[in-house]
């Protein structure tokens, strides 16, 4: 029999892996799976070149995993594959077959979905499509002919179970991602939440598969591991033990962790900190009263002290917030988006709600007071206490809060320019959309429309809105120190995420370097500041009147680049620094050196050439 397992991702990525379809295939019995393919497809791709791809091979069976993000393509691609060639078996799996199967088989007129964890359902519709005999009965599976949904199958044993990983299923590169199951399910069932997936309590997979898994994700060079685990410290034990194998097995993976804040101890802290890591912590709303009937709490004080924690043992930390809960407004969420930005995130992520299929607010819509749109996303359409225009104001006060904060990398000096101007955090971002609007003539589509936002386009917003603000407020004089700190900023996060500034393998004789096109590479950053910046970050964390008032007046040249994973920052001299701009665009190393000396000429060219500095 041959097998198509394709995953429609949401984008080409370090995340773009098909954990499912690998779960899927690794379960297969051994002789079935070189007649197995897993097949990457992106959005990008037409319905004519996807179904191109699948068709090729003439499969027998096609399976897909369901996510809201797919959805909707991937049924239309089915109802088109149906039509082509109806004898193939079109299967479904994943959350929204899971959560809404019934549905999703009349849409891309499937012949079966499987509700649940698919390895067993799957493994067991393969063997009896193989011999033909009839496929009612499989626990999970869901036939075409049925009238009503059967229950959502579960895995009872996680250590039978084969490592996509270790089996060689999904492969792994230098400088890869890995998402990485550690557990399965969710000890919480809030509300708006699928992850629980209706079944109560966590089952992690065995300690030992775990250390072997890390163990080939440190000898295959990965460089990023998702931990997919809801709140990797529920309960905190459990959590603890974990990061110690991460220490022990592979400390140079960075890892991306869910956590629940509330169990976030010291020990856990501890552990945590020598790691290379980010945690991201659901808030969802600063209100304790709106989170109540979506089963969840919040204790102010408490979710403030293990925050500040976090920051204290350098712990790159992110929250997320949701707008449109039932029983909030717009009000309520400025005041939750005050106090997560007082938290100092490195992130601030904030979503629209969504009423997924399968949770309890999409069951009880009516109780809730609330709509959300019957197709995916699902986003919130009517709140009873959320009038269309407060929902219009927060969409467009979270648009405002990713460009400033996220993309703009503003974490580092946010509060200390409110502070400044003694406004609220939420009041400077609010007005920063108005601004952008208004001044800078940018459309409400435009300003909605994230993805399509690049740092270095943000940058000089930032700039020219938080120059008016202060002129607004006759703080002409801290200028200077703003303008530096929110391009230091800038820099030192648009190098981080850059590729290593690499040393020329040989340096060229001196003919060759003034006759050779060179250009500045794109990892290297040249700045000039207002004031010295060896100074600027002594006292970078004072308020902008204390820096300002120690501080000097003198101009610096500063270049920026990343080598063996560490920021270098170095001050230039101003010969190289006009180099360096003249590079900007290519030219020769004749053109770029003009009006220096020969020698001097020609010992910059070989100092920005040997450094990686300058390329060709």
């Amino acid at each position: 029999m041959q097998i198509k397992i394709a995953t429609l991702h949401v984008r080409d990525s370090a995340q773009a892996v098909p954990l499912a379809a690998g779960n899927l295939k690794a379960r297969l019995p051994r002789e079935q799976q070189p007649h197995t393919e897993l097949i990457d497809l992106f959005p990008e791709q037409s319905d004519a070149e996807i179904c191109s791809e699948l068709l090729s091979g003439a499969p027998d069976l096609i399976a897909f995993p369901l996510y809201v993000w797919n959805r909707e393509q991937i049924l239309r691609l089915c109802r088109s594959l149906k039509q082509t060639q109806p004898e193939i078996f079109l299967l479904a799996g994943g959350p929204e077959a899971s959560a809404d199967s019934l549905k999703v088989i009349v849409e891309g007129e499937l012949d079966a979905v499987i509700r649940g964890e698919g390895e067993e359902a799957f493994t067991e519709l393969v063997r009896r499509l193989g011999k033909d005999e009839p496929l009612a009965g499989i626990p999970g599976l869901v036939l075409a002919e049925a009238k009503r949904e059967s229950a959502a199958t579960s895995c009872p044993d996680l250590a039978k179970l084969p490592s996509p990983w270790l089996t060689g299923t999904l492969p792994l590169e230098d400088g890869s991602g890995v998402l990485w199951e550690v557990a399965r399910g969710c000890r919480f069932n809030c509300a708006f939440c699928y992850d629980a997936k209706g079944q109560s309590g966590v089952r992690p997979l065995p300690l030992e598969r775990l250390r072997h898994e890390l163990e080939l994700f440190a000898r295959s060079g990965v460089s990023q591991v998702w931990v997919l685990d809801s709140t990797f410290n529920a309960p905190a034990e459990r959590g603890k033990q974990l990061l110690k194998l991460l220490a022990r097995v592979a400390p140079e993976i960075h890892y991306h962790i869910e956590a629940k804040a509330d169990l976030l101890d010291d020990a856990t802290i501890r552990l945590l900190a020598p790691l290379s890591c980010s945690v991201q912590i659901g808030l969802q709303s600063a209100d304790p009263e709106v989170l109540k009937p979506l089963h969840r709490n919040l204790d102010h004080r408490q979710m403030e002290q293990v925050l500040g924690k976090l920051s204290r043992a350098g712990i790159t930390f992110g929250l997320d917030l949701i707008y449109g809960l039932p029983g909030d407004n717009h009000a309520g969420f400025v005041r939750s988006l005050d106090f997560a930005l007082h938290q100092q995130p490195n992130q601030l992520d904030i979503f629209p709600l969504a009423v997924l299929p399968g949770t309890e607010l999409f069951e009880e819509q009516a109780r809730y007071g609330i709509q959300g749109a019957p197709r995916p996303p699902y986003l919130i359409q009517e709140n009873a206490g959320y009038p269309p225009k407060e929902m219009a104001a927060s969409q467009k006060l979270a648009a405002a809060t990713d460009i400033f904060y996220n993309r703009g990398r503003a974490v580092g000096f946010f509060l200390q320019l409110c502070r400044a101007l003694r406004c609220a955090p939420q009041e400077f971002l609010s007005g920063f959309g108005a601004w952008l609007e208004k001044q800078k003539k940018i459309s409400a589509t435009r300003l909605l429309d994230i993805e399509s936002w690049h740092p270095r386009e943000i940058l000089p917003l930032q700039l020219d809105y938080s120059g008016a603000k202060l002129r607004e407020k006759k703080l002409t004089k801290l200028l200077p120190v703003a303008e530096d700190l929110i391009a230091y900023h800038f820099c030192c996060a648009e190098v981080l995420l850059a590729e290593d500034c690499l040393l020329a393998a040989q340096v060229p004789d001196d003919r060759t370097l003034l006759q050779t096109e060179w250009r500045l590479n794109p990892g290297v950053l040249r700045r000039r500041f207002n004031h010295p910046l060896e100074g600027l970050e002594e006292l970078g964390g004072e308020s902008l009147e204390e820096i300002a008032r120690h501080l000097p007046r003198e101009t610096e040249e500063v270049i920026f680049l990343r080598r063996g994973g560490e920021l270098m920052i170095e001050a230039i001299a101003e010969e190289f620094a006009h180099l360096l701009e003249r590079a900007e665009k290519p030219a020769p190393g004749s053109e770029l050196s003009a009006g220096l000396p020969k020698r001097t000429a020609l010992e910059l060219l070989r100092f920005a050439v040997g450094e990686g500095v300058l390329i060709h």
